[in-house]
């Protein structure tokens, strides 16, 4: 009777030999990991706060350069009218001039004949100051990317900006006010050491140099004192010539 027992045993014993007894993992450890990810985990935040301070800056600044642009661009394209004017004022006695001297004969032509070519090259000048500053407000991202790549900082700029809107809407300051004045005061306050360079190498900013917008307004006063000669001359000609003189 005992044998059949042993046999059992002994095929038992057979199958809890073959399952696998789990044996325990060797524990590796790596000098420095925890202290490595310590490092990571203090270092991350700071590089992190970084760059949203950077990127908040630079929004910043993109966003104010914008809001320059939207305030220049009508402000330039409403200065066309009135440059058109004065040029006009000045050009067309001018060429009255040169064609009644032309027209009759007289001591006094070499007068006239240099006298209205004067005029001319007056409105001329004018005229051509008045394209080049119509023609960078025809492509504002243009603009706004030749003024963000001459920033310095983004003070510069919010003055520029508070210049131009003077306290008031910038639409209400295109109707209200004069554009050229205000445009002429673009820069008052502006400290421009180190970046006059930098603006005079874009070309589309050129036109905005203080030099380029005091000129405007020179040769404007230049082209009406002279447009106001330019009609008497016309008239006084004019009568010499109707009289036969």
């Amino acid at each position: 009777m005992t044998h059949p027992a042993t046999g059992d045993e002994d095929a038992a014993e057979k199958r809890l030999s073959l399952a696998k007894t789990p044996q325990p993992q060797p524990v590796v450890e790596v000098e420095g990991t925890q202290e490595t990810q310590l490092e990571a985990q203090l270092d991350a935040p700071v590089v992190s706060r970084g760059r949203r301070v950077i990127a908040a800056a630079s929004n910043a600044r993109e966003q104010t350069i914008r809001r320059l642009v939207a305030l220049l661009v009508p402000l330039i394209k409403a200065t066309g009218y009135p440059l058109l004017a004065v040029v006009l004022l000045a050009g067309v006695p001018a060429v009255a001039v040169i064609l009644l001297a032309l027209l009759r004969s007289g001591p006094d032509d070499p007068f006239w004949l240099l006298l209205g070519p004067a005029g001319l090259v007056l409105a001329g000048w004018l005229g051509l100051r008045r394209h080049q500053l119509l023609s960078i407000a025809k492509d504002p991202d243009a603009l706004a990317e030749a003024l963000s790549s001459v920033v310095t900082g983004r003070d510069m700029w919010e003055q520029l900006a508070q210049n131009v809107t003077a306290g008031k809407v910038g639409a209400t300051v295109v109707r209200r006010s004069r554009p050229l004045r205000i445009l002429g005061g673009l820069w008052r306050g502006v400290q421009l050491t180190g970046v006059l360079t930098q603006i005079t190498e874009r070309d589309e900013l050129q036109p905005l140099l203080p030099g380029r917008l005091r000129g405007l307004w020179f040769l404007g006063i230049a082209c009406l004192i002279a447009s106001v000669v330019l009609w008497l001359s016309v008239l006084v000609a004019g009568l010499i010539y109707l009289l036969g003189g």
